[in-house]
């Protein structure tokens, strides 16, 4: 396969152009290739959310038969226990909900203020609001 590297042979109509019509023309051929390889990374990035979202229903699926059959440690239940006292990993394990979602991101509730997290007293073991909600007076 030979390739013509002669302009006049290849595309004459080009010479005849002004300079500034092939700068035009130069910026639009990189703008849509850029915009085909941002396309193409999106269409990535969705599939990865689509598999992300089955494997998470798959973990959320099986910790709840293991919950179920009495094979999680104490301290598994504990983690994945709401402060209802109702088992649901689901409300910590989620599985993204868009392209932006796969990058890892501070978790944020509402309107962007941070999620409080519970903790334990260190000398009786027991849940204790966060310092967080302390300092919001919501404990």
């Amino acid at each position: 396969m030979s390739m013509v590297s002669d302009i006049e042979k290849l595309r004459p109509e080009l010479l005849e152009k002004s300079d500034a019509e092939l700068e035009r023309l130069r910026n639009e051929i990189e703008m849509a290739i850029a915009e085909k390889h941002k396309r193409a990374e999106q269409e990535r990035r969705a599939a990865i959310v689509a598999e992300a979202s089955k494997h998470v229903d798959a973990v959320v699926a099986g910790l709840k038969w293991l919950h179920d059959n009495q094979l999680l440690s104490d301290k598994m239940v504990d983690v994945f226990t709401r402060g209802d006292g109702q088992f649901n990993p689901a409300t910590y394990i989620r599985a993204p909900r868009g392209v932006d979602d796969v990058r890892a991101k501070a978790v944020t509730i509402g309107g962007g203020e941070k999620k409080r997290r519970r903790r334990r007293d260190p000398v009786t073991g027991q849940l204790v609001p966060s310092k967080a909600a302390v300092a919001a007076g919501e404990a």
